[in-house]
């Protein structure tokens, strides 16, 4: 069996399994806006309120993306009675997460506000009480936690944030429980005192947390880095009677150590446009956890959660990732190994790429044509489009589009070639393809903000009449004379 069926049938089978979190729940809200010019009050910028979202954060946002993934998902946390407790369970139930949730009157819902503009996060405003669980909070817990063990769990995950209800003797006894019934357990760390942690089946901090616990810093510039962050991995599990230890290192992968001595595993970071790194640690140990949940290996649980870290840095915002979403980056890697493959996007995909630049404040514009054999002309509309735009989006025509068009010899290279070759400039973001005769139909999906072309002018240009129409721009192109493909194709057939 090939790696990626392997990888495959782990995918399939997450709806198969069910975890239980345990941890700080948080309300994650997020304020989109825009700053061009700083207050006549002040020394500060201006913020001019766009749009706002809520999602689900800390242990939250953990059962969110189990659920994404298609796992079947128990929660216990504590909410407080306040507004964005309710909030908060609203969400959980459009999620479908099962609740158990201790509520405390005087511990507010820990809330996290945070304002963006340009992509950029500008301010975070957290609202929060840290207070360790009284006896009959810590009672209440531990019962929530038995029965969900008594029902039937494949794993237990505990995210911790250091907002007060893991505490050390909480932590103890859920581990206990646990490892009576032989029921593995994952832990987010957060703190200094990994001890609370003892007996855990994996404990996965990054590297400034992983700095943190031991007191000494670890060293990335040397080649063998991997060997580095392992051994202080293994230093910190002999101290603290952890078992397996995984650490993240950002743009620098993820590396783990185990506890039976056997070789460190370092696998390389996907390569990733960052929009968003909130919550990606979030998405990292829920994809480790469904995948251990299914059975699979320490090397495919690290690579889906590799991948699915990868993807979801690519959103704005606490987000999530789906297993098909997984997929699809699987299968472009297994098809090509091009890493630009992954700007060829499907008519649903290109519409939510823009969506989320658009959330970020980012400006996109759209063109589109046959491209079949690329020459200096299309590169010249190619750069004064984007020079309308932070992000542009290139539509072409299948091959079976052309050949109603330019006739039955054409197009000279098929559609997938045309698609990469677009893919492989800087100055194309997504490219799109469309079979009807014009490109109208994709951008009344897309619903660029400019619409870019030469050789049209406006009132003959239906897809421009239709930007213009809600507001967009429509931009006329100077040609460059003396370039086309037909010319080219002439030219070509003179010379047999």
């Amino acid at each position: 069996m090939k790696r990626t069926d392997s990888l495959k049938n782990c995918l399939r089978r997450f709806a198969s399994v069910r975890v239980l979190c345990v941890g700080d729940m948080m309300l994650d809200s997020f304020v989109y806006g825009d700053v061009d010019r700083i207050s006549p009050e002040a020394p500060v910028p201006v913020f001019r309120w766009r749009s706002e979202k809520e999602a689900l954060g800390g242990v939250g946002n953990v059962a969110a993306n189990l659920r994404a993934l298609g796992v079947g998902v128990s929660l216990v946390c504590r909410v407080g009675e306040d507004e964005a407790g309710a909030r908060v369970r609203e969400l959980l139930c459009d999620a479908g997460v099962s609740l158990a949730a201790t509520v405390r009157v005087d511990v507010p819902t820990i809330r996290k506000v945070r304002f963006v503009s340009m992509n950029s996060h500008l301010l975070r405003m957290d609202r929060e009480t840290v207070a360790w669980p009284d006896e009959a909070e810590g009672e209440s817990v531990a019962k929530s936690v038995a029965s969900a063990l008594e029902e039937g769990v494949n794993l237990v995950l505990l995210s911790d944030y250091a907002k007060g209800l893991l505490s050390p003797s909480l932590c103890a006894k859920i581990i206990a429980m646990c490892r009576e019934r032989g029921v593995p357990v994952f832990v987010d760390p957060k703190g200094t005192d990994y001890s609370k942690y003892a007996g855990a089946t994996l404990v996965k901090p990054n590297r400034r947390e992983l700095e943190a616990a031991l007191g000494e810093k670890v060293d990335l510039s040397s080649p063998d880095f991997a060997d580095r962050v392992a051994s202080a991995a293994r230093r910190l599990a002999e101290k603290a009677g952890l078992v397996d230890v995984m650490v993240t290192l950002s743009e620098r992968g993820m590396v783990y150590s185990p506890a039976d001595g056997s070789p460190a595993i370092h696998l390389a970071t996907e390569s990733r446009e960052v929009s968003d790194v909130s919550g990606a640690g979030d998405t990292t140990i829920a994809t480790l956890a469904a995948a251990t949940a299914v059975g699979a290996s320490v090397r495919d649980a690290m690579t889906l959660a590799n991948v699915a870290a990868g993807i979801v840095v690519g959103k704005v915002g606490t987000a999530v990732v789906t297993p098909e979403e997984i997929l699809r980056k699987l299968l472009r890697k297994e098809a090509s190994g091009m890493p630009f493959e992954s700007k060829v996007l499907a008519r649903g995909e290109a519409a939510e790429q823009v969506a989320k630049w658009r959330e970020a404040g980012l400006r996109v514009g759209f063109t589109n044509g046959c491209f079949d054999c690329l020459h200096c002309g299309h590169l010249s509309s190619l750069y004064q489009a984007k020079a309308y735009c932070d992000r542009l989006v290139v539509a072409i025509n299948t091959d079976a589009s052309v050949r109603r068009l330019k006739g039955p010899a054409r197009p000279i290279q098929d559609e997938r070639t045309r698609a990469l070759v677009l893919a492989g400039l800087e100055l194309v973001d997504a490219v799109v393809l469309f079979g009807e005769d014009t490109a109208l139909d994709v951008v009344r999906e897309l619903r660029p903000d400019v619409i870019a072309k030469e050789g049209y002018a406006i009132e003959n240009w239906p897809e421009a009449q239709f930007v213009v129409s809600y507001g967009g721009e429509a931009a006329v192109l100077e040609r460059v004379d003396g370039y086309s493909t037909s010319e080219m194709v002439k030219r070509m057939e003179a010379r047999k």
